[in-house]
């Protein structure tokens, strides 16, 4: 049977002397293997359909452990992304999250739509506000997958005074009494608390982050990724590339 979807290529994998697979993340199929014969055969200027980050539209046939590839149509490709060090890293960790987040054939057009977004802000933002959509990025995942983190009482008693810390096993912030016997991020101020509720509360299209210092956000993406490693249990091997082009 042959399906058509729209999906973002989060992996690309050399599966034979002339073929690929692709991890997909579409709208309508959700998180998809697909093979794609010859793909490696192909002029480079034609196939920017399997190359990281490209949208396409995909014609597949579906099969017992893949879905076959038949057609495709490239719908947008970031160059900005592409022609950035610091834009490669930021988008080379969301698709993993992405993909380390969902198993194959499982569906959510949430996450595809945030993941969407972000590539296209990203691409096209400056590097330093780049960064910034990193942290939207990772807060919204959270909420999405279920994982929302506690910020506006203690994660662990409900105190909502003296709330001084972070602790993401717990899946939230701390007040001070609760803060002495956990594993408490160390660099968390109330800047901070501020910072991560914005990017929860906030709905995509109205954000504002140019004004956020990022410092604070560079924090914050370590935190963060804290909150989503404890979640995925999956060596997020993108991470360390990210950190050290920041």
């Amino acid at each position: 049977m042959l399906v058509t979807f729209n999906g973002i290529v989060l992996k690309s994998d050399d599966y034979s002397n002339s073929d690929k697979i692709l991890t997909v993340f579409s709208k309508e199929e959700g998180k998809i293997p697909v093979m794609h014969k010859r793909a490696k055969q192909i002029k480079k200027s034609s196939n920017t359909v399997s190359q990281m980050f490209s949208v396409s539209e995909f014609v597949c046939f579906k099969g017992t452990n893949f879905y076959i590839h038949n057609s495709s149509s490239v719908l947008k490709s970031y160059m900005g992304i592409q022609n950035s060090i610091q834009k490669l890293a930021a988008a080379s960790y969301l698709a993993q999250m992405l993909n380390y987040s969902y198993e194959n054939y499982q569906k959510d057009e949430r996450a595809y739509n945030l993941i969407l977004y972000c590539m296209n802000k990203i691409d096209k933002a400056d590097n330093d506000t780049s960064i910034k959509y990193i942290a939207l990025y990772q807060m919204k995942l959270l909420a999405i997958t279920g994982y929302a983190p506690v910020l506006d009482s203690c994660a662990v008693c409900g105190e909502k005074n003296t709330l001084c810390s972070f602790d993401y096993q717990t899946g939230g912030v701390l007040c001070e009494n609760c803060s002495i016997d956990k594993n408490k991020y160390d660099y968390f101020s109330h800047e901070d608390l501020n910072i991560l509720t914005y990017l929860l509360n906030i709905p995509l299209n109205k954000e504002i982050l140019e004004k956020i210092n990022l410092n604070n956000i560079i924090n914050l993406i370590k935190l963060l990724h804290c909150c989503l490693n404890d979640k995925i249990e999956k060596h997020i091997s993108t991470y360390d590339f990210l950190i050290s082009v920041l």
